[in-house]
């Protein structure tokens, strides 16, 4: 401290140091006036917190209101008051209450003045806000949205209630009230949920574009109800004009050939796995080709791939006039000794790529000959290094081998013939026995082995192939009014899940009993649909005033579908077991309703075996299919088509011809 002369006093350490006299502190400045707030708008945090408020206080005094009747499937909800459009009004262009006094604000908005009978207003600030006048050019903003424009979006009186939908309105079906009003009942009601039909749009837009891409690329095959002859003249393998005629499946749905429609992914049984019956026909052609010899025009206008019988024109009697016939044998036997052959344009002699040398050195028979990619000289300079040796090579092969039909024959022709019969021309090989038919008839992505089907995937491609556009129209008819329906109800997950299983298993099932029949369509996957009507009746059947009713017309649906499986090119099998699996799945998939815990635990366990039964039953049918096919079976081509007309149903012939030659 210090002293009372105003010297500082010593310090503790002896040390001593001089300091100023302190001066007299100033007066103490008085704090500035409070500046008022300046106005301004509300922070974020707190308009936010404000909205949230009221939508929860607004939402609690309607539900003390209102009853749960208003929200049931049965009855509209109440209609909007002027109360409710002065509380948007007070929203809107009221004044902002703060956040403090809120809470007992906005109990007082439920507050009920006995003696007049009218709610307290929301606002008690003295300053009125007033509405701004907006005018029709005013760019920003609009006109207010009324709360009567927002009632039916809060209604859900016009669901999709289960035991009726598009189906029981049609037939007029009535529920008991007495079961309804139920409060358990009403509940389970009130609590399923509504779905948009996504899968039904998304289904039946790939079906659509499909369809119109597969006529943009292959155009519309014969319209009719048999079999269309076409005829011309044509350049064959004998260079002559000679007229000729082929037939080819016509169909009334105005859409693409049979060939086509199995090139775009049909339900085609030798397509999905080895068939013996073609098998063995390849091998017997095989055969045949064995014996065959390169047939060279004595005139050197060309030479082809035949038999003997075959090389020079029949009825001559010297039939070496015309052609000669070039076989190697004993005692003038091809390279390495060969007896096999000769083939026209192709000898292992005169092939750089692949070269037959050991250890890949070419057979001694013609049937295993590959396909030469590079020869080494071209055929004059054959013919000139080799004399009459390699005449086969020196000639212009005119013949090559040509895919027809849908049960993978091959002949050797002409490319003319062969465009003119719609078939696949092999410039690049020599023999049938070098190309695979099969691959060319089924298209798609290639077989992994050769000569060796897999194409398992037609079971599932094929649903959205159809074979015309009054196919088209008819699928889209049904999937349009009842799929659409049952989606709204069930959701897309479970009606893709029937839809597309149904349809599967109607495939896999028409493929084991009818293999060479090429079909199209959703026929299955329809029946399963219709299997979900059904379930729903059953699972509503406490609910119906006339069950046993709307029971009766849904199988005369049936059977009226039924009967219109016997036409060509819609498939019986695939209604039946598309309609079986459908039922096994729809049981167990579909949303039920309990009328006790008894009943409850029941369908749980029925829930179970129909998953299992329909695993089973989709097992089996593969494993059948592989295991044990139909070839023959004459009763099932008349349970998917009867011949109604003449050649009605000529394109589900099972009989497979290989042609020597046309």
């Amino acid at each position: 401290m210090y002293g009372a002369s105003g010297a500082a006093p010593r310090e503790a350490r002896g040390q001593t140091r001089e300091r100023p006299d302190v001066l007299p502190a100033p007066a103490p400045l008085e704090p500035p006036p409070p500046v008022p707030p300046r106005p301004g708008k509300d922070s974020v945090a707190r308009l936010t917190l404000t909205g949230l408020s009221y939508v929860v206080t607004a939402v609690t005094r309607r539900s003390r209101q209102s009853t749960s009747a208003q929200w049931s499937r049965s009855f509209r909800s109440s209609p909007s008051t002027a109360h409710d459009e002065a509380d948007v009004d007070d929203v809107f262009f009221g004044p902002q209450p703060l956040a403090s006094p809120l809470n007992q604000h906005l109990d007082d908005v439920d507050t009920v003045d006995g003696t007049k009978g009218a709610r307290s207003p929301v606002g008690t600030s003295s300053v009125e806000y007033r509405r701004p006048d907006r005018s029709v050019s005013w760019g920003a903003g609009g006109i207010r949205i009324h709360t009567p424009m927002l009632e039916p979006l809060a209604d859900n009186s016009n669901r999709r209630q289960f035991g009726m939908g598009v189906v029981g309105r049609f037939f007029r079906r009535s529920l008991r009230k007495s079961v309804t009003n139920q409060e358990e009942v009403s509940r389970q009601l009130d609590e399923m949920t509504d779905y948009r039909p996504y899968f039904t749009w998304w289904v039946s837009t790939v079906q659509t574009l499909v369809l119109l891409l597969s006529l943009l690329c292959y155009g519309f095959g014969p319209v009719g109800f048999g079999r269309h002859t076409h005829s011309g003249q044509v350049l064959v393998k004998s260079l002559s004009l000679q007229q000729v005629e082929w037939e080819e499946p016509a169909s009334f749905w105005l859409g693409p050939r049979a060939a086509d429609l199995i090139h775009l992914g049909a339900k085609f049984a030798p397509c999905m796995r080895k068939d013996a019956r073609i098998a063995r026909a390849i091998a017997a052609s095989a055969r045949r080709e064995r014996d065959t010899a390169c047939c060279i025009r004595n005139d050197d206008s060309g030479c082809v791939q035949s038999s003997k019988a075959d090389c020079s024109i029949r009825g001559l009697v010297s039939k070496n006039t015309i052609s000669t016939w070039k076989k190697w044998s004993s005692g003038e036997s091809g390279p390495g000794g060969r007896i096999s052959g000769s083939v026209c344009g192709l000898d292992p002699k005169f092939c750089e790529a692949p070269r037959s040398i050991a250890p890949h050195e070419w057979p001694d028979d013609i049937t295993k000959w590959p396909i030469c990619r590079k020869s080494v000289i071209d055929g004059s300079a054959a013919a000139g290094r080799a004399g009459h040796a390699a005449e086969h090579m020196a000639c212009e092969v005119i013949g090559h081998p040509c895919c027809i039909g849908v049960h993978g024959q091959c002949v050797i022709t002409t490319r003319e013939h062969c465009d003119f019969v719609k078939g696949y021309f092999h410039e690049e090989a020599s023999l049938c026995s070098q190309v695979s038919c099969l691959d060319d008839v089924c298209g798609m992505l290639p077989f992994m082995r050769r000569r060796r089907p897999d194409q398992l995937y037609r079971a599932w491609t094929s649903l959205f192939v159809h074979a015309g556009l009054l196919h088209l129209a008819a699928t889209l008819a049904l999937q349009w009014l009842f799929m659409r329906d049952l989606e709204k109800m069930a959701g897309p997950l479970r009606i893709a899940s029937i839809y597309l299983g149904s349809g599967v298993a109607g495939n896999m099932a028409s493929s084991l009993f009818e293999p060479y029949r090429a079909e199209v369509g959703p026929a299955g996957s329809h029946f399963g649909l219709l299997a979900c009507l059904i379930v729903e009746v059953i699972g509503a059947w406490p609910l119906l005033r006339h069950p046993r009713r709307a029971l009766l017309k849904l199988i005369g649906i049936a059977i009226a579908l039924f009967l219109l499986g016997l036409l060509p090119w819609i498939d019986n099998f695939a209604h039946v077991f598309g309609f079986v699996f459908g039922f096994l799945l729809s049981y167990a998939l579909l949303p039920f309703i309990s009328f006790g815990t008894y009943e409850r635990r029941r369908k749980i366990v029925l829930v179970w075996i129909c998953l299992v039964s329909a695993a089973a039953m989709m097992c089996a049918l593969i494993a059948l299919f592989y295991a044990a096919p139909a070839y023959e079976c004459a009763a099932c081509a008349y349970f998917t088509c009867l011949p109604f007309a003449p050649d009605m149903c000529a394109s589900q012939d099972v009989r497979v011809r290989q042609l020597d030659g046309v």
